[in-house]
């Protein structure tokens, strides 16, 4: 029986695809880069400079509504509607920030 398993073991170690290990790309999928697809993953790596983007009074404005006062209307809102519930059901009206 370890006679078998040795000579198994030669012979396999002649086999040359067991000898190297296979490179992949991308899984089992042979892929070839594509010049504008790379490019288009760069730029989306890379958002300020792909687009232009540039800190000054529109962007800020832009970015102080979405992340302040967007919320905070959101936030009104819910306050309200609670508290309406809060007094048609005669319940006591909960206190909120």
């Amino acid at each position: 029986m370890s006679q078998s398993l040795l000579r198994a073991g030669r012979l396999a170690s002649r086999v040359p695809s067991l000898q190297t290990q296979q490179t992949r790309s991308v899984g089992d999928l042979p892929v070839k880069p594509d010049k504008y697809i790379e490019q288009w993953g760069t730029y989306r790596e890379h958002i300020p400079v792909a687009h232009g983007f540039t800190w000054n009074a529109s962007t800020f404005g832009r970015i102080a509504l979405w992340a302040g006062a967007f919320p905070y209307f959101i936030y009104s809102v819910s306050k309200a509607e609670f508290q309406k519930t809060d007094r048609k059901y005669e319940r006591k009206e909960r206190e909120f920030l």
